[in-house]
């Protein structure tokens, strides 16, 4: 016999359905939205898991405003899960030290040269100015990549103090 417990199937489909995030999160590796895609899939999955459980498991749930609540805030917190390991993965400076000393000892030169496959620490730093471009947080004087030459836009100013703020409010020195 299948227990009627509506708000454990609701907060467990989240959990059955998350392999949808991740592969179509694989599905969609390099593209700007995918991380976004991938949250929406696995919404409509959950969903249409919600919407058929009756008829698939031949149970009787009904499932009441509480019980699709609690499977909604499961849901975002899955999303946000994966967002930070993707992020600690794909944004680890650290992490990626780590795995280019795993497979060779390495001087610090030849560390800095070798990160990110061979394209370099100007490589990484690089990526993140276009990045603050791309969000209109910085903008470049002549296409140049130096850094006396990035000058902090408006937007950027106000994400900076409400930073500093963050990181005096939490006790966290410079650096990280």
């Amino acid at each position: 016999m299948i227990v009627d417990a509506p708000q454990l199937w609701a907060t467990g489909l989240v959990l059955v359905t998350a392999p949808v995030l991740v592969a179509v999160h694989a599905l969609m590796r390099g593209r700007r939205w995918g991380l976004p895609t991938a949250a929406f899939f696995h919404t409509v999955a959950w969903s249409f898991g919600l919407l058929n459980i009756n008829t698939v498991l031949e149970v009787k749930t009904v499932f009441g405003v509480a019980d699709v609540l609690a499977g909604a805030a499961l849901l975002v917190a899955v999303w946000l899960g994966w967002f930070q390991v993707i992020s600690v993965l794909n944004r680890g400076f650290s992490l990626q030290m780590m795995l280019e000393l795993e497979s060779q000892p390495q001087s610090r030169d030849d560390l800095a040269a070798s990160y990110a496959g061979g394209r370099g620490l100007g490589w990484l730093l690089e990526k993140r100015v276009r990045g603050l471009e791309d969000l209109n947080l910085a903008t470049r004087k002549n296409g140049d990549l130096h850094l006396g030459e990035l000058q902090i836009t408006e937007s950027g100013r106000s994400l900076a103090r409400w930073a500093a703020l963050y990181k005096r409010l939490a006790g966290i020195g410079d650096g990280g």
